[in-house]
């Protein structure tokens, strides 16, 4: 089969171009970009709540504007030197929940949650 890299549908063996896009068909989809699944360097720290009721609004909020999110707390003893190192929790002092999205959606998080939560969101130092 072929496929057009813009639009990604699929065209019988024979076309060479696809009628809609112009564009010319591959054997092979390129993979898509896609968010890790599991915090790592590519996923940053936009801020902080201390509250678990916060935690859900900050998730609900993101969910709804589909940017990937993960709270995790700072208190949670996974959290070693070598886990602050990766995951930019090093600043995260007092408790609270953390709030991370992949670094590519950082500044959209980031007004999204300052407007949802306002005082309610702790900025970490760095940020």
């Amino acid at each position: 089969m072929a496929f057009c890299p813009k639009c990604r549908y699929e065209y019988e063996v024979g076309m060479l171009v696809c009628p809609d896009c112009n564009e010319t068909l591959v054997d092979e989809l390129p993979s898509e970009k896609t968010a890790a699944l599991m915090p790592d360097d590519s996923w940053i720290v936009v801020g902080s709540v201390a509250s678990g009721m916060k935690s859900v609004i900050a998730k609900g909020s993101l969910d709804s504007n589909n940017i990937p999110s993960m709270i995790l707390s700072s208190t949670f003893g996974a959290f070693g030197k070598g886990m602050d190192f990766h995951s930019g929790l090093a600043g995260a002092h007092g408790g609270g929940n953390v709030i991370m999205v992949p670094r590519e959606y950082q500044e959209e998080a980031a007004l999204i949650l300052e407007a949802v939560l306002g005082d309610d969101l702790i900025q970490l130092e760095g940020q």
